[in-house]
């Protein structure tokens, strides 16, 4: 093959795996494989993953050290190694987050749709039955992601901020409309932690977080920034995926970390939160399981 040839195999490989056309795809890695025998990243990387959507973790970690070995400064490829090989990392590399969500902009609505995912359902009935949609609050939607949570905030907000890492993503959520006007006051594109230490102290009313813990990882620096930039009595609406009580934080094969509920509870207190209420839900539905979330609604005390 010549180079331009391989790049339209792995072009028309990737679309395949996206359509869920998993063993077409595998047909196309593993010819450029075949012609290519000092090794291609990519390939190795894709035929990884399509082992992963067949169950075969075993296949899938060999080809994926394999690319890793051929890019070793691959966060992205690091991480999925990682995660299946059950090492637990403190946080999913820059690299990796906006690999997985920019390749996915166009088409993230309908597969989290699919997936029958209620992370902003989750946190929008947590404020239901607390707040008033008076639009009086100032609220920060961290790793907004395409904006679900636009609309169904924007009745309580009178400002509406959303920041993520993903270009591509807030690209997608500047296109999110509440009665013909845009959902959201402010987008940026910005790492949470970074952005969160850059912005002056006790100016936002709430922090919105859903699917987004499960990449950060470990959570002490985030609730260390939450607890400056909000206001005295000010909240995070978060989900998690939950994990076993006795890991604190644990990674996943999926490359998503669990945190368990002591450990968000021991975070929380060591800050200034007090758990004001929460709500046990699947959080999304993958090849048929369930998987088990917590939304969460934690308030900051006056005296700090």
């Amino acid at each position: 093959m010549s180079p331009e040839e391989i790049d339209a195999c792995m072009a028309e490989a990737w679309q395949k795996q996206a359509n869920g056309e998993i063993d077409a795809a595998m047909r196309l890695y593993q010819a450029v494989l075949a012609a290519m025998p000092q090794g291609h990243a990519g390939a190795r990387l894709g035929l990884g993953q399509c082992y992963l959507e067949q169950r075969q973790p075993d296949l899938a970690l060999q080809h994926l050290r394999a690319a890793l070995a051929l890019a070793p400064q691959s966060g992205a490829i690091r991480h999925l190694v990682d995660a299946l090989a059950g090492n637990t990392t403190e946080r999913a590399p820059d690299d990796y987050l906006r690999w997985v969500f920019d390749g996915h902009a166009d088409t993230f609505d309908r597969h989290l749709a699919a997936l029958k995912y209620r992370g902003p359902w989750m946190i929008r009935s947590l404020a239901e039955r607390a707040w008033q949609p008076d639009a009086s609050r100032a609220l920060l939607d961290i790793g907004c992601g395409t904006g679900l949570n636009g609309p169904l905030f924007r009745p309580y907000a009178s400002r509406l901020d959303g920041i993520d890492l993903a270009p591509r993503m807030i690209e997608q959520a500047k296109r999110r409309q509440v009665a013909g006007r845009p959902a959201y006051d402010r987008l940026a594109v910005a790492e949470i932690h970074q952005f969160l230490e850059q912005i002056p102290a006790r100016v936002y009313d709430a922090l919105l977080s859903t699917d987004v813990f499960i990449y950060i990882g470990r959570l002490e620096r985030f609730f260390a920034q939450a607890a400056r930039v909000l206001r005295p009595g000010g909240e995070i609406l978060a989900t998690i995926e939950r994990g076993e009580a006795t890991t604190p934080v644990q990674l996943m094969p999926t490359g998503r970390y669990r945190q368990s509920d002591s450990y968000i509870a021991e975070l929380a207190a060591s800050h200034g939160f007090q758990l004001a209420d929460s709500l046990d839900a699947p959080l999304r539905v993958e090849q048929g399981v369930a998987e088990p979330g917590r939304a969460f609604r934690l308030v900051l005390g006056d005296s700090r």
